[in-house]
């Protein structure tokens, strides 16, 4: 090789390691940037008329990987439905209570069972009619605090959907902004690798709210589609659609069906005019279980609860004809024990009977002569009603067994039975949540790995590209110093 070819070869040397120099301190100085990929810069070698005549630089790549991201975002989008579970159940079981605690449904019925147990001794005792009354109010509020409760968490799962709808919206737009200048650089043989990162990071947070597949095709285009096959993005955004309902009446208990987007009366998340098809996966999918499934399963079970206390109370007391309240009403109204139509929203609308509730004129003592016993004789000093109601306490009576419920159970044991498999579900979705979250991490882990910057794999690629550079300035100076000579000889 000629003087002159060592100097250029060794010129297209120092270009090149100069380049890669600044490729591994921007892999460096990106370490902690969420979404970046490390960046390789391929060195190819310079051929002109069969001969080398140096190096140059091939295209910047992006050390991706395509399945460890898919993994990963998967995993994210289980956690984060998970969690919205968790997050949810949590506020409604505090409401709920442990079944010791004081403010408990289980509490509740069982201070005025013991209400009636200690009247029962004592009927014509104005302070232990009082107190039985009261006890039946405390009840009901009881009941009313977690119709409310499950009322306020199906709104804000319903809310919290159509933040997310906007939320997706915007990144299908972001998604499809990157895409045309990805695509336009690519055209124009421009760096293509930071279009790419920002292209990761929008799918990884469209994959919190929704379970999203990736599909790549020539040119750097993308197909982005739920699992369920839904397309949200083919070279265009298509929105997602959803109306908000800001009250949801407790009587809108009916179970969703997931093959209509889980919703049951309420608005569904549509693509196209279409329910979105996809697995329970992300923060949408969460929400909408919750608010079309789990929390109206909830509801469903204290609605019969709440009707059979009614009814139970109702056939015990001897004053009671048909048609007739008892001590407890559908907010002032009788329950026709044959009716299923009556049952949803019976939680939010029991009720003390007015006839023995001295806040609303009436008196105490009906608790002992029975609901309808106004204007009658009967004896406050007879307990045969007050054992009547104990006695219908611990009768067994039907309970519908698609919530979940064994079909036949005692006011005791069925407060008992709602209550604990409503803390349950709670119990499960923590140890699900506490699973995913360690796949999830495992999964990124995983990702940054194969993908993410080693800081100290860059530092010694770092030094060996310096010792090159190095190396070659040697090279360089050594075949300067023979030019040097070469020319003053043929000076001399």
């Amino acid at each position: 090789m000629s003087i002159q070819g060592a100097l250029i070869t060794a010129a297209s040397s120092l270009d090149m390691e100069q380049r890669q120099a600044n490729v591994i301190a921007g892999n460096i100085a990106n370490a902690s940037t969420p979404g970046y990929v490390t960046e390789s810069l391929p060195q190819l070698e310079q051929v002109s008329g069969n001969q080398s005549t140096g190096v140059m630089a091939g295209t910047l790549q992006r050390l991706g990987n395509e399945t460890a991201e898919a993994t990963a975002n998967q995993a994210s989008g289980q956690q984060a439905y998970s969690q919205a579970m968790v997050s949810s159940l949590t506020n409604y079981t505090q409401v709920l209570g442990q079944p010791t605690d004081s403010y408990s449904l289980p509490e509740q019925m069982s201070a005025f069972n013991e209400a009636l147990t200690n009247l029962s001794a004592s009927p014509s005792d104005a302070s232990l009619q009082s107190g039985a009354v009261t006890a039946a109010q405390s009840l009901v509020s009881t009941f009313h605090g977690l119709s409310s409760a499950i009322a306020s968490g199906r709104e804000q799962a319903d809310e919290t959907i159509g933040g997310d709808v906007t939320t997706v919206n915007q990144t299908l737009d972001q998604l499809a902004q990157n895409q045309a200048a990805l695509q336009n650089a690519s055209a124009n043989g421009e760096p293509t690798a930071s279009y790419l990162d920002t292209q990761d990071q929008l799918v990884t947070t469209l994959s919190q709210y929704l379970p999203v597949k990736v599909e790549q095709s020539s040119n750097n285009a993308i197909t982005v589609t739920t699992d369920g096959g839904t397309i949200l993005y083919d070279g265009t955004a298509h929105q997602l659609s959803f109306t908000r309902t800001p009250n949801i009446p407790s009587q809108l208990q009916v179970t969703a069906d997931p093959a209509n987007g889980y919703s049951g009366g309420l608005s569904a998340v549509t693509v196209d005019g279409e329910p979105i098809a996809m697995s329970q996966s992300g923060d949408i999918a969460a929400q909408l279980q919750l608010r079309d499934v789990t929390l109206p399963a909830f509801g469903q079970q204290l609605d019969q609860l709440a009707g059979n206390t009614i009814t139970a109370f109702q056939q015990a007391d001897p004053t009671v004809s048909s048609g007739q309240t008892g001590i407890f009403t559908n907010a002032g109204a009788a329950v026709d024990p044959n009716d299923p139509a009556q049952i949803p929203g019976l939680a939010a609308n029991i009720a003390i009977n007015a006839s023995v509730d001295p806040l609303q004129g009436g008196q105490a003592s009906g608790i002992v002569n029975g609901a309808q016993a106004s204007g009658q004789t009967t004896e406050t000093g007879d307990n045969s009603t007050v054992l009547a109601f104990m006695q219908a306490m611990n009768t067994s009576q039907s309970y519908s067994t698609a919530t979940g419920l064994a079909g036949s159970m005692t006011l005791t044991n069925a407060v008992a039975q709602i209550a604990g498999q409503q803390q349950d579900t709670l119990t499960t979705w923590t140890a699900n949540n506490t699973a995913r979250t360690t796949q999830a991490q495992s999964a990124q882990t995983a990702l940054s790995n194969a993908t993410g910057v080693n800081v100290d794999d860059e530092l010694q690629r770092l030094i060996t590209v310096q010792a090159s550079y190095a190396a070659t300035t040697q090279v360089i100076q050594a075949a300067t110093k023979m030019f040097d000579e070469l020319t003053q000889m043929s000076v001399a």
